[in-house]
């Protein structure tokens, strides 16, 4: 009983925190003027490539779908990066509830410690301003959410669904920045110390 009611106001308190920072970051990104990236990218959009001379494609892509959508204006250029990073807390809670074994009892502490973890997403100064201005750390930071479920999902069990996420979050972020490389680096070095990872038995 009191695990379940851990779990409610851990859940409260993350929407709670979750709605109020989405709201400040939507008022401030209609308000505050494009930075010099901003706009190079923006500019980027309007002149559609598969790369660009500095980075690869995504985020000017997505500028253009922005103020294809919503015009020519700030929130226009940034309401997809505002989406994104709407998201990242509640990929923080996925992971995270990945993060305990399935022992018996084992749910309502999983899920408590996840939505602790998701607030923390939300309040913590780096983490709450993804999404607020148009640049490429914030799908780049959605595509290592994505490979880390993925892979913390195929240690589990390999299927179908999980290799599909896991191609899709590296997609994503082999096209956001080449920064993404040490992403990738260090989850290969990550698995390769668990013992899992290097366990055939575990992905075959």
């Amino acid at each position: 009983m009191r695990n379940e009611l851990d779990e409610q106001r851990a859940r409260r308190a993350f929407l709670a925190a979750w709605a109020a920072v989405l709201v400040v970051k939507a008022i401030v990104a209609v308000r505050l003027p494009l930075f010099v990236d901003e706009a190079f990218y923006w500019q980027e959009g309007r002149h559609l490539a598969l790369s660009y001379s500095d980075l690869p494609g995504l985020t000017a892509w997505l500028a253009r779908l922005g103020t294809a959508v919503a015009g020519t204006n700030l929130f226009g250029v940034r309401w997809p990066f505002l989406v994104l990073g709407a998201l990242l807390p509640w990929m923080v809670v996925r992971v995270a509830r990945l993060g305990f074994s399935d022992e018996e009892g084992a749910d309502r502490t999983r899920a408590v410690f996840a939505w602790r973890a998701g607030t923390l997403a939300v309040v913590l100064p780096l983490a709450a301003t993804l999404g607020l201005l148009a640049v490429p750390d914030v799908p780049m930071a959605f595509a290592s959410l994505l490979c880390l479920h993925a892979g913390a999902r195929l240690l589990r069990r390999v299927d179908a669904a999980g290799a599909l996420q896991l191609a899709a979050g590296l997609a994503i972020g082999a096209l956001s920045h080449y920064r993404f490389a040490a992403v990738i680096g260090t989850g290969f070095i990550a698995l390769l110390l668990m013992p899992a990872g290097r366990d055939r038995k575990s992905v075959v």
